[in-house]
């Protein structure tokens, strides 16, 4: 029995030695794996630091060429040739704001979700077939016009930035390089079941967003309906902060003149819906706490909007 005992101990003995030795050796592998993709790290890193610097340098000559260039420009010029030369200035930071959505804007899975609250709407609008599409203006990257595929609705999306609309085709959506107001203009009259705008109004001098709204009432088929969002200023931290993170924004546009422009256009049902609240802020605050409601709303409420107008 002693001699058995003895053996089975033996054996556990060696089984743990084995083990342990399992162990460094892992770990040893860890350690050396760890350091290689460390080291690849910083060789990337360094790489796409002077790819930047590359990048920024060929743009700041390709400006001071074109200014060059003007300078040289006879006095009388084509006026084709004056288009062409301002089409290609104002596609200069295309690539920088599209490094800027992605740093700023979240990812395509956080818009995405944040963009699933609009299906219901345009499917109930009936809209999403061949014969009622959707339109998105200023689609960016492309989330919304994604997900509505994804959810087998036809749509379309258009931008101006040639980098985002690059992105989307080499993700196989329905996307083309447009302005908004000049592309609804060319569409016949009843022909979209849905117009969308994620995050662009605020881009918008406002005559051209009256200019806007009057050529998507027109293109709506009846019962068709409109849906435009943007940052909420009645959040405070929205409106005295983070709404200026974005150069290229205008002004905070409040709901209620928004909902008076949609009405004053001839939409109707309208309604405001108020998003995305700072629950990480909320759940901060004590509910017995002193901060009047009003505040917290203030502070930590809806920190977008959207106004969802239709076409009697």
């Amino acid at each position: 029995m002693q001699q058995k005992v003895a053996e089975s101990g033996y054996r556990a003995t060696e089984i743990e030695s084995l083990f342990e030795q399992k162990i460094s050796d892992v770990m040893n592998s860890y350690t050396y794996f760890k350091k290689l993709i460390e080291k690849e790290l910083d060789e990337s890193s360094s790489q796409l630091i002077d790819l930047k610097r590359n990048v920024l340098d060929q743009h700041r000559r390709l400006a001071l060429l074109l200014e060059e260039a003007r300078k040289c420009l006879p006095e009388k010029m084509p006026m084709d040739q004056i288009q062409s030369m301002v089409s290609e200035e104002e596609h200069l930071l295309d690539a920088f704001y599209v490094a800027f959505e992605n740093r700023f804007r979240g990812t395509r899975e956080d818009i995405e979700n944040r963009s699933e609250v609009y299906l219901p709407i345009v499917q109930e609008a009936n809209a999403g077939s061949a014969e009622a599409p959707i339109l998105d203006i200023g689609c960016g990257r492309g989330e919304w016009v994604e997900l509505l595929k994804e959810n087998n609705l036809v749509a379309q999306g258009i931008d101006l930035n040639r980098a985002m609309v690059r992105q989307c085709q080499e993700l196989d959506l329905d996307v083309i390089e447009a302005d908004a107001l000049a592309y609804l203009c060319g569409l016949k009259e009843d022909s979209l079941g849905a117009v969308t705008g994620m995050h662009i109004i605020e881009h918008i001098p406002f005559k051209k967003l009256i200019g806007i709204c009057d050529e998507v009432l027109r293109v709506l088929k009846p019962g068709g309906v409109a849906i435009f969002e943007t940052p909420n200023p009645e959040n405070l931290i929205v409106g005295a902060c983070s709404f200026y993170s974005d150069p290229s924004h205008i002004k905070p546009l409040p709901p209620e003149p928004i909902r008076f422009l949609m009405e004053s256009r001839g939409f109707s049902n309208i309604r405001i819906v108020r998003l995305h609240p700072r629950l990480e802020s909320i759940n901060i605050v004590d509910d017995n706490s002193q901060l009047p409601q009003i505040l917290k709303n203030c502070l930590f409420g809806a920190q977008d909007y959207s106004v969802v107008a239709y076409k009697a």
